[in-house]
């Protein structure tokens, strides 16, 4: 008779499992007990020694009529991709752009930014993508950075980037209509109405050239045959930019090698894919999730990528019901709102395989509220939560919906293919054994080749141990159980410091409010008011209904009961959402200025 941790699990994961729970020494980095959840096939796969563009072409080139992209009636095969990803770098080497050069991108997710990405990695360029919600004085430094020349810009976006280009180093502007790769019969005619025409128009005599994407490609015609630059390991071909909110944006290089090295995991039994599901890209691609996961990993695999531009939880509602998707990854708060908006609606998700939660982690309320509307809709897979960042590829951990792996309450998964994760006092360095609660870090193929020309920033990312062992370093407060999943309590930062130079983690605090029934969300902060330090605890309550001075009261007693007085905070904020930034996460800045109308118990 199998117990219950062998169900589900073949004889030679069953055995596997058991050596693990055998030998363990107590240390992650050493069991990998995570490796008790693949299978001996997944452990062969090997990541591809060649570019992101010819790892796509070669697992594609037999399937030319299959849909690569959709996006808005308008099915591109991969027939169709490739030909347009051979136009564009024909016409990236006509205007000059050679290998290492940064081709700079203010785009959202259209089939254009697509083809200029393949084209990049094609010639060993790097495409460099700029957040159009940094301030204007991050887009000018970060674009003259890179002595970039061209610059693709989405009509739509072109507002959040016309004020610094005059500053930068850019010499050429394409303009790409929203509506460019819309269905043909009506693009023409969408054309005339977009942004993009009023844009070219105004900026005709520009110092800066501007130029119609369409203009643009026809600048390769006749150029000789395009000659994939020779494959080099460790080549940097997408760039990303970290936050910026606790100090200068920072460019992150993703290589071939780290992107190939994401998209191997999920070449494993426990993604459950097949050519031709389609894949709702809406994170924005100037992340690396909406980039890798999004866009790179399914065009990889032959999944159909469903391209959303509109980066919005009314549009993530609306296009789950467009485009039924089998995969899709979406910010935490987005699924929460789209319970809220459809729950009442008919709405099919039967063939949602892999829905996924990124940003955020989930409380385990938000996780129960999910589940119970993904499974009322059809769906029979499990909300999917993991864990990573840029830096790291995107990816470090994950859940799983198969081989008789169940995620734990507030748990963040276990480590990718070929990963290694633990926590590390980050005082001494020392690896920390199970259950101790540490910083994680990583030791992962998939991660970056650094921050673009900051190589003291890099070295303080990365730390290499005795045994040559590369680790990034994710500024995350956590611990790994003795099953090898990862626990995420909060950022490093997230807390601050006694007089006596004790640490004080604000996650402590939120978890222990979190606990009552009336609380959605919880973020504490610090702020400074008489040249000391003091706490406001920012709310969102289920029922708007309550009374609001009695609800606290009732929390602020209860807490007093479980921290020290020097965790119980000043302050308390009733609010109606929380603040966000552009990739979802709240906004702790936005919440350390608002200081009106707190109330003090």
């Amino acid at each position: 008779m199998l117990n219950n941790r062998h169900k589900g699990l073949t004889k030679g994961e069953r055995a596997m499992q058991d050596y693990f729970t055998v030998n363990q020494t107590g240390y992650p980095s050493v069991d990998k007990p995570w490796l008790k959840y693949y299978t001996d096939e997944d452990l062969q796969i090997t990541i591809p020694k060649c570019s992101v563009f010819q790892n796509i072409y070669n697992r594609n080139s037999k399937y030319p009529n299959d849909i690569a992209l959709l996006y808005y009636g308008n099915k591109i095969s991969y027939k169709s991709m490739l030909s347009e990803v051979e136009r564009c770098a024909k016409t990236l080497r006509k205007v000059g752009i050679k290998k290492g050069d940064c081709v700079t991108l203010c785009t959202a997710a259209v089939p254009e930014a697509v083809f200029v990405v393949l084209a990049c990695s094609r010639i060993g360029a790097i495409a460099n993508f700029i957040n159009p919600m940094f301030s204007t004085s991050q887009k000018i430094d970060r674009i003259n950075d890179t002595d970039a020349s061209w610059i693709i810009v989405l009509d739509e976006i072109h507002e959040y980037v016309e004020e610094a280009l005059p500053k930068t180093c850019i010499k050429n502007v394409v303009i790409v209509p929203a509506t460019n790769s819309v269905q043909p019969v009506v693009s023409k005619a969408l054309y005339l109405k977009s942004k993009a025409k009023k844009i070219i128009s105004t900026h005709m005599n520009d110092l800066q050239k501007y130029i119609l994407w369409n203009d643009f490609v026809k600048l390769g015609a006749g150029y000789e045959e395009i000659i994939d630059e020779l494959y080099e390991s460790d080549t940097p071909t997408v760039m990303v930019y970290s936050s910026g909110t606790t100090g200068a944006s920072k460019g992150i290089l993703l290589t071939n090698d780290g992107i190939n090295a994401t998209i191997s995991n999920y070449m494993i039994r426990s993604f459950p894919y097949k050519r031709g599901d389609i894949e709702l890209a809406i994170i924005p691609i100037w992340f690396s999730t909406g980039m890798v996961l999004g866009v790179l990993m399914p065009l990889t695999l032959g999944i159909t990528v469903a391209l959303e531009p509109k980066f919005n939880n009314e549009q993530f509602a609306s296009d789950l019901m467009k485009y039924k998707p089998n995969i899709t990854v979406a910010a935490t708060n987005m699924w929460l709102s789209a319970v809220e908006s459809l729950e009442n609606k008919k709405v099919d998700l039967t063939g949602l395989n892999y829905p996924v939660s990124d940003g955020e982690k989930l409380s385990e309320t938000d996780e129960c509220r999910i589940q119970d509307f993904l499974k009322q809709k059809g769906c029979n897979a499990p909300i999917i939560k993991g864990y990573g960042m840029c830096e790291l590829g995107s990816t470090i951990s994950t859940t799983a919906r198969t081989h008789g792996y169940t995620s734990k309450t507030f748990g963040n998964g276990y480590p990718i293919l070929n990963a290694i994760v633990s926590a590390f006092n980050v005082d001494t360095d020392e690896e920390l054994p199970y259950g101790e609660r540490g910083e994680i870090r990583a030791c992962s193929p998939a991660r970056m080749k650094g921050y673009y020309k900051n190589p003291n920033a890099t070295n303080e990312f990365f730390k290499t141990d005795e045994q040559g062992k590369v680790w990034g370093c994710t500024g995350d407060i956590g611990y790994v159980d003795k099953d090898g999943e990862i626990f995420i309590l909060g950022r490093v930062s997230d807390s601050y410091r006694r007089e006596n130079g004790e640490i004080v983690y604000f996650f402590e605090i939120e978890n222990d409010i979190l606990k009552d029934d009336c609380v959605n969300q919880c973020k504490v902060v610090d702020v400074i008011e008489d040249e000391k330090t003091a706490l406001v605890a920012h709310l969102v309550l289920r029922d708007k209904e309550v009374d609001i001075n009695e609800t606290i009261k009732r929390i602020d007693r209860r807490i007093r009961k479980s921290l020290p007085e020097y965790k119980i905070p000043h302050y308390y904020k009733i609010r109606e959402s929380m603040p966000v930034n552009s990739n979802g996460k709240k906004d702790v800045i936005a919440l350390k200025k608002d200081k009106d109308d707190l109330i003090k118990i």
